[in-house]
């Protein structure tokens, strides 16, 4: 071929004209410009091309009279033998490396924009999925979904996806290929191979579950997965473990909500079995409050008259929430139905703590204290493991009624004895819970029944002055940082009939 048709070929490569045959067409024409009998061309990752093409590696290599030239370097490194050359110049090489060199161009971009249309068609598939499972939350019917996109993306004959530590697949298609045991092995390590990939669905703190995909279609049956459908799947597997994770917290939300809205409903309840106002006396003033640290707590008070009598019960059951609560009211209703059947406070709280010991939990228990006030002040008190009733005396001084037994509901059987003091104009009867006492500083002491006794023996203006030094004494101890635990107080003023 005369040079200036082989200079066409080479401009027509730098044109961007090319075919896959051209490394072979530019060694035919090199060997047919320079006379030669043969050449063989020879690109760095080892791909050889051969004019004529009857020739063999073996007659190459027993041939003599080879001529070799070498041009570029790394991955663009070629090697032209051409054998018993007529005539080559300088030229000619020039412009196989030339045609060479813009193959090489043309190619890469030729790849680089499948690989950019590529890319986008994986982005466009992805974007596909999230916008189809947007909003699903169950885990059923967003498997279903998800199988049916992964199917439809890499073209598989099975696939599963399995959840949390099921062997069952939640969503499939075709027959499962993997057996219990290699499905746990796979929430570990994965499973790479030419006709099975599973990939677990790794979360921020935990393995959700895993995608199995496996028998890639071709036109000859199958094919192995190829380095494109790896990336392609741990996309997806990407999208699936968002989708889990955005329905599963879609349904703790929901159940969070849900669970809100009771323990809205369980305080409102409770706010209501307590007294909604003192009872009007004569003789006494009464200042009552309670804080639950939850929404449900396990204290309660009840203020009761029965024969002109004033009674207080406050109760404190161990742990918080709406099992506390429950077997406070229960403690609650108990007194309200003893109560009119004029028992002594120790028997009272002997009946009381029977009911408990048969009808709780072994860790369940409430502590218990109750007063009894008559019309001529005379006092009478009971404490089953509480915090001490405290009597803050007009004159000056406090007086304590420590526990005499258990709190209920650790012992069926448990004796208790009643305490009786006579009450003078302007002293204070104190109930309260150990949400007080238990109450922390910044150095975690806590307040204690001694900064109690000293509070309310130092207080002015009564019982509506007790509970407000009260509770203004320990927020300033604990420097305004929430209680740990429920708070109640019950403060009684005797003011004589």
């Amino acid at each position: 071929m005369p040079l200036p048709e082989f200079l066409e070929l080479t401009y027509q490569v730098l044109k961007g004209q090319t075919s896959a045959t051209l490394a072979e067409e530019l060694l035919r024409e090199t060997v047919e410009t320079t006379g030669s009998r043969a050449g063989a061309l020879r690109q760095a990752s080892g791909e050889t091309f051969r004019w004529p093409r009857t020739l063999s590696e073996q007659v190459e290599e027993a041939t003599e009279g080879w001529s070799e030239f070498t041009f570029g370097s790394g991955d663009d490194h070629w090697r032209l033998r051409l054998l018993q050359v007529d005539h080559f110049d300088e030229t000619t090489l020039t412009l196989m490396r030339m045609a060479l060199k813009a193959w090489q161009v043309n190619s890469e971009l030729k790849r680089a924009r499948f690989d950019e249309r590529f890319h986008l068609w994986e982005l466009e598939a992805i974007r596909s999925i999230a916008t189809s499972i947007g909003g699903l939350d169950d885990p059923t019917e967003l498997a279903e979904e998800l199988i049916a996109h992964v199917v439809a993306l890499l073209g598989v004959r099975s696939a599963q996806l399995y959840l949390d530590d099921d062997d069952a697949p939640v969503g499939r298609f075709g027959e499962p290929v993997l057996n219990p045991d290699e499905v746990r092995a796979a929430r570990r390590e994965g499973i790479y191979r030419d006709d099975v990939i599973a990939l677990p669905l790794v979360a921020e703190t935990d393995v959700l579950g895993v995608v199995v995909v496996a028998h890639k279609e071709a036109r000859a049956g199958t094919e192995p997965f190829a380095s494109q459908d790896m990336r392609l799947l741990e996309l997806f597997a990407l999208q699936v473990t968002v989708a889990l994770e955005y329905a599963r917290l879609s349904r703790e939300s929901l159940e969070r909500d849900r669970l809100q809205r009771e323990l809205e409903v369980a305080a409102a309840i409770q706010g209501h079995l307590l007294p909604q106002s003192a009872p009007r006396l004569e003789g006494v003033r009464i200042e009552a409050r309670s804080t639950p640290s939850r929404h449900v707590g396990g204290d309660t008070y009840d203020l009761l008259v029965h024969e002109s009598d004033l009674v207080v019960a406050v109760t404190d059951v161990s742990g918080k929430g709406v099992g506390a609560g429950l077997i406070a009211s229960g403690v609650q209703a108990g007194v309200r139905l003893l109560v009119p059947e004029d028992y002594r406070l120790e028997d009272l709280a002997a009946r009381l703590n029977s009911f408990l010991c048969g009808a709780t939990e072994d860790n369940r228990f409430a502590t218990f204290a109750m007063v009894r006030i008559t019309p001529e002040g005379e006092l009478f008190a009971v404490n089953a493991g509480h915090c001490p009733i405290l009597i803050a005396r007009q004159k000056g001084g406090v007086e304590r009624v420590d526990s005499s037994g258990l709190p209920l509901g650790i012992l069926p059987i448990g004796g208790y004895q009643t305490a009786h003091l006579t009450l003078e104009i302007g002293d204070l009867v104190v109930l309260y819970t150990d949400g007080f006492t238990e109450a922390e500083d910044s150095d975690e002491q806590e307040f204690g029944v001694e900064r109690v006794c000293d509070v309310i023996d130092g207080a002015a203006g009564g019982a509506a002055g007790a509970t407000a030094a009260l509770f203004s004494a320990v927020e300033e101890f604990t420097q305004g940082r929430p209680l740990h635990d429920d708070a109640t107080l019950v403060v009684v003023e005797w003011v004589g009939r």
